[in-house]
């Protein structure tokens, strides 16, 4: 089995597995430098059959670009009714997948909303940042990987129902549980998202979180991709 991890900056991510191909939090505006990191020419090239979107902030989600990226490659979109709302009369509504989980309970795990595609099996967990965020889990035949988007509180999710799991995506919100959230999960591989150029360099020079990253059991299971940069899993 094959498959490919691009980033295409911030948070953003394309994954290519035998016969699917899934964007993630790929598509957004350039806003106000608060960490939001640089944006990869990547996005414009690759092919997809599924769009994903965690929430609708600058540095996650651009409708136009979005809709480019349907005409280009006529993937369809997940999301939130909230990311619908707005690519509405931008996109065919046919190219809308509207996936809502319900909030969680006080003191419950995230709820969650399926959709089934040829390609791929995306679920969705209503996870805490945003009114409309949803972090995505999505199975593409035997590959499988996790984007955590910006929840801040990982303690949410329950680990048991990730597993098995080749690839975690997850930015590392202080506070939120996510060190003993990376050990519960044990991922083949961890992929630190939503870094700025600066803490990018501090991680090749050691330096950034790593306390974290010792107490993955292997040190080369963390990777910190650069826009545009890829990584192949054989």
């Amino acid at each position: 089995m094959n498959a490919v991890v691009t980033a295409t900056g911030n948070a953003g991510f394309h994954v290519a597995a035998p016969g699917a191909s899934v964007f993630i939090d790929a598509f957004w505006d350039l806003g106000p430098r608060l960490g939001g990191g640089r944006r990869s020419s990547a996005a414009e090239r690759l092919a997809a059959d599924l769009i994903l979107v965690t929430h609708v902030h600058w540095d996650h989600f651009s409708p136009s670009r979005v809709a480019e990226a349907v005409v280009r490659t006529g993937a369809r979109v997940v999301g939130s009714a909230e990311v619908a709302r707005r690519l509405r009369g931008r996109v065919p509504d046919e190219s809308l997948i509207v996936l809502e989980p319900p909030e969680p309970r006080r003191g419950g795990a995230a709820g969650s909303a399926q959709f089934e595609a040829p390609a791929a099996t995306v679920t969705a967990f209503r996870t805490y940042h945003s009114r409309d965020h949803n972090s995505y889990l999505v199975r593409m035949g035997a590959f499988s990987f996790f984007h955590d988007g910006d929840n801040e509180d990982t303690r949410l999710l329950d680990a048991a129902a990730l597993a098995p799991l080749d690839v975690l995506f997850l930015c590392p919100w202080q506070g939120s549980g996510w060190a003993e959230f990376v050990e519960r999960l044990a991922a083949r591989q961890w992929f630190l998202s939503h870094l700025s150029d600066q803490e990018l360099d501090e991680h090749a020079a050691g330096r950034f979180l790593p306390g974290l990253c010792e107490r993955v059991p292997l040190p080369a299971r963390v990777v910190a991709l650069r826009p545009g940069e890829s990584f192949t899993f054989d």
